[in-house]
């Protein structure tokens, strides 16, 4: 038994310490003195949510990936804030760059959402769409759309554009997204609605 609390005690030590990135559960094991065994393996299992596993690019490229599952298809996304929201959930000393989040939206094995960074041109181009007067015939389209639970509105920004918003209840999607107000923005949200059915 006394393998057993030498290496408990060693992983609690390494938790103590903050010292939870490491290459693997075998280099971990073998950096307490102890041989890689079931016994081991097990203890380890116990603890393995406490640790990260991998390379530090694995535990970025993780991160990333995670973070950009989370954004919706073909959106932009903020650069810097990218960055900030992911180095909140790294380990404080392994952090990401912007350098790094434009190289993994460049790569198309990576960024299976068609993500791309938004830069103040497309950022300013996007606006042309939202400056627009909304006809009466649009306004009635849009509540054609509403239903119980599909909450569709017109709502100005503090620029002063227009938003077509979209918000669904937790039966309907749980969906919250804004869009130019145009035919486009009609026939997304109609492919949106028919994909929660």
């Amino acid at each position: 038994m006394k393998i057993k609390r030498d290496f408990r005690s060693f992983i609690e030590l390494q938790l103590t310490k903050g010292n939870i990135n490491w290459e693997s559960r075998s280099d971990l094991i073998r950096s307490s003195g102890q041989k890689i065994s079931g016994h081991n393996n097990r203890i380890l299992k116990e603890y393995e949510n406490k640790f990260n596993f991998g390379s530090i690019a694995e535990i970025k490229n993780k991160a990333i990936k995670n973070y950009f599952d989370t954004i919706p298809k073909n959106s932009f996304i903020s650069v810097e804030g990218a960055v900030k929201i992911i180095n909140q959930k790294l380990p404080k000393e392994i952090n990401i760059s912007e350098t790094i989040i434009y190289s993994r939206l460049a790569d198309p094995k990576f960024n299976i959402n068609n993500l791309k960074g938004q830069t103040l041109d497309n950022q300013v181009s996007k606006f042309n769409s939202y400056d627009v007067i909304v006809s009466k015939e649009f306004k009635e389209r849009i509540e054609k759309l509403k239903s119980p639970g599909i909450y569709l509105s017109i709502e100005e920004t503090q620029r002063g554009s227009k938003i077509l918003r979209l918000k669904t209840s937790q039966v309907c999607g749980n969906l919250d997204r804004s869009f130019p107000p145009n035919d486009g923005s009609i026939r997304m949200i109609k492919k949106l609605l028919n994909e929660q059915n």
